[in-house]
């Protein structure tokens, strides 16, 4: 019902759609919300009489388009009170239990933080351990209600909205409690459109100061505007807040690096599939390559014990050097790892998925309020690190107690700095901006823990599955490909084979600047990748019109050409490359290709034994050059070109194969016989090598054999 209202709004039915969405609410127990759809309905009825009886009033438009903007909003409440009231799980019961048992207000659960404050104060005069962690505990049982509380809600009353920015803004409010509270709202935003959310985090954004805030409201206001684009374009004001950014260069910045980082999103799944698949099992297949004692396997050793250790080895580090350079870029290489720990008490609550690391949780404040560590230990290095996710900083510490008492002294002990198991990336030109990025980096990183590894993600639409190319939204395409962060989006793309999407903004960038020779050519690539051959053609002449007699645009113009099957137009751009380059053998082979495609043999064959005198190792020319000789009817030339095919240590089945053709057209039944059956043998089946000899009917049938001999020699094969 929910799609066929919002169909009637989106035609402007407005009469119709209020009708209808009153009848959905008619099931709730909802007073407030049924009082609500009421006044719009009476409102609505009243603009109608007044248009009817010609009356003028110049507010009509703006109560129009509130009245419109009302109704998406009232059919969307409607609809998420509905499937929730029903539901079943964490967020239904959360949505029950405080529909139930309302929860504290804003300025509530201000005075709890401050409360919570105060007591931490009182400890720390009074030493007392016991009021520290009371603190702790009610400011952790604060924070996951404020959570729980915007993440459930509804839209905001303009009461809820002012107090919630209060909130935002107050002493109290430290910056692990904004962020929470930010990606909250961003959850609550994905379900359910609320402007006045939106509003906050365009607030958040503008006016906190740090960057561990601003980074998830920015976040957050790109999600909000890639999926909920629609309703966002009902309201002018916070269309206009977005056109403002193009003017921000910070925020444009920002903004490219947040869709890098969702587009890297798209490699971690290759990368858990190369570590679950690749890296792992050939550890475990090798216990002296994963042995912690070992700290270097010398090559003699391993080549002593079995070669193909060294080559286990070898595998290892280079899948660990790509893994690094995938780091380097800011790929999320760590979630295979930390994947199984996220199943203790603490990843129960949704809003610890959130939460800033720090030692201060009561659940990490407990275990190790009385052991100190070093920050060169194993244990500090990874939590003052910035590769890891605050979410796996907190796995890493609540898997540490399960550890022996030796193996935990270890962890805090000390450590060379040649032991360490991982670096950060190196102190950039401007630190600022690179602080920023990994704020950026460690975020989305919780948001992906949590779409994918959180034990309730079934009732969630997983983010990640969708591309989250934002350029493709009209609201942030002008953020996103703005300036130069057009061709650094694409060229990423087409670094990372997504060539459908990278062709897209190509097309664009070429439209831009036509006279730009590079940019035509990466479009031709990409084209030609995808399999669009004749676009792929039109954007290489566009290429080779700006830039002239390019060896590389003429190879891949060719290509192209081939591979659409205009062989006439591949042979000539090959031979125009031949003209640069007269002895490149894989073009020789192209162009002979084409040529014979064409049936020109003379001039074919020309061309392959051209390549038969410079290639160290001829054969592929040879077998080019006996079937030429064979299409041409030449067929003493062509049995000579396959004897030395066959005089091979290992001959191929097709050469036995095609040199019995040549004995079939010559008439010697029984010499074609004795082919055919070796390059039988070759074959897994008896029926594939009959699928291979029919496949080439048409060639046989070329030189003068009918159909009838052809299926005639076919069931001759068959028998034994």
């Amino acid at each position: 019902m929910h799609k066929e209202i919002i169909q009637l709004l989106n035609e402007k039915r407005l009469k119709e759609a209020f009708t209808q969405i009153k009848e959905a609410a008619a099931t709730l127990n909802n007073w407030e919300l049924k009082s609500q759809i009421e006044t719009q309905q009476t409102t609505y009825e009243y603009m109608l009489q007044y248009m009817a009886m010609g009356t003028q009033d110049p507010q009509r438009e703006a109560i129009y388009n509130q009245l419109l903007c009302k109704g998406y909003e009232l059919a969307d409440k409607t609809y998420f009170l509905k499937e929730w009231d029903k539901a079943y799980g964490y967020f239904a019961d959360t949505f029950r239990k405080f529909a139930q048992t309302p929860p504290h207000s804003f300025k509530e659960l201000d005075f709890m933080l401050e409360a919570a404050k105060r007591t931490f104060d009182m400890s720390q005069v009074n030493k007392e351990e016991v009021q520290r962690i009371h603190s702790y505990t009610l400011h952790e049982h604060t924070i996951d209600e404020l959570f729980n509380k915007i993440w459930v809600s509804t839209q905001w009353s303009e009461e809820d909205y002012q107090e919630a920015r209060e909130l935002l803004f107050s002493p109290s409010m430290a910056a692990n409690d904004k962020a929470v509270m930010i990606s909250a709202v961003t959850l609550n935003l994905l379900q359910l459109f609320d402007s006045r959310k939106f509003l906050l985090l365009l607030i958040a954004y503008q006016q906190t100061k740090e960057p561990t805030v601003t980074q998830r409201a920015l976040t957050g206001i790109a999600l909000a505007a890639y999926f909920q684009a629609d309703r966002i374009n009902l309201y002018p004001e916070l269309v206009s807040a977005l056109k403002l950014m193009e003017d921000d260069p910070a925020a444009l910045k920002q903004l490219h690096d947040i869709q890098i980082i969702f587009l890297l999103s798209r490699e971690t799944e290759k990368i858990d599939k190369k570590m679950k698949e690749e890296i792992i099992p050939q550890m475990m297949r090798n216990p002296n390559l994963r042995n912690p004692e070992s700290k270097v396997i010398e090559i003699e050793d391993i080549e002593d014990l079995n070669p193909e250790w060294q080559k286990d080895l070898e595998q290892i580090n280079s899948h660990i050097r790509e893994l690094g350079e995938l780091q380097l870029e800011g790929a999320d290489t760590y979630m295979t790892a930390f994947s199984q720990l996220k199943t203790f008490p603490f990843f129960q609550e949704a809003a610890h998925w959130f939460y800033l690391f720090s030692m201060k949780v009561p659940d990490l404040y407990q275990i190790y309020k009385d052991k100190a560590f070093d920050e060169k230990s194993l244990l500090g290095m990874v939590v003052n690190s910035q590769m890891f996710c605050d979410s796996d900083k907190y796995s890493f510490c609540l898997a540490m107690q399960s550890l022996p008492a030796d193996q935990q002294t270890f962890m805090r002990s000390k450590l060379n700095g040649e032991d360490s198991i991982f670096n950060d990336l190196k102190i950039s030109e401007n630190p600022t901006e690179q602080k920023i990025n990994y704020i950026q980096r460690q975020y989305i990183h919780n948001l992906y823990r949590f779409y994918k590894l959180w034990k309730f993600k079934q009732e969630m639409q997983d983010i990640f599955r969708e591309k989250l190319d934002f350029w493709n939204n009209p609201l942030l395409r002008p953020l996103i490909l703005k300036g130069t962060y057009h061709g650094q989006i694409t060229d990423y793309l087409f670094s990372k084979g997504y060539m459908k999407e990278a062709a897209e903004l190509y097309e664009s960038l070429a439209q831009q600047n036509p006279a730009n020779a590079e940019t035509w050519q990466k479009l031709g690539f990409a084209y030609q990748k995808s399999k669009l051959y004749d676009k792929a053609v039109k954007a290489y002449l566009q290429a080779d019109t700006i830039k002239p007699n390019h060896l590389w645009t003429l190879k891949h113009l060719a290509q192209c050409h081939k591979l659409s099957g205009d062989y006439s137009q591949a042979a000539f751009c090959f031979q125009k490359v031949l003209e640069f380059d007269p002895d490149n053998l894989h073009i020789l082979m192209q162009t002979g290709q084409c040529l014979a495609a064409l049936k020109n043999y003379p001039e074919a064959i020309k061309v392959f034994y051209k390549v038969e005198f410079l290639e160290t190792h001829p054969e592929k020319a040879r077998r080019a050059i006996g079937w030429c000789y064979f299409m041409s009817g030449k067929y003493e030339e062509a049995v000579r070109m396959y004897d030395k095919l066959l005089a091979l240590e290992n001959p191929q089945a097709n050469d036995w194969l095609n040199s019995g053709h040549v004995y079939l057209a010559m008439g010697n039944i029984p010499q074609a016989l004795t082919h055919y059956r070796k390059a039988e043998t070759a074959c897994k089946s008896d029926e594939e090598f009959i699928s291979q000899f029919l496949a080439d009917k048409d060639a046989l049938t070329a030189q003068g054999l009918s159909e009838s001999q052809v299926y005639l020699m076919a069931d001759i094969l068959r028998q034994k």
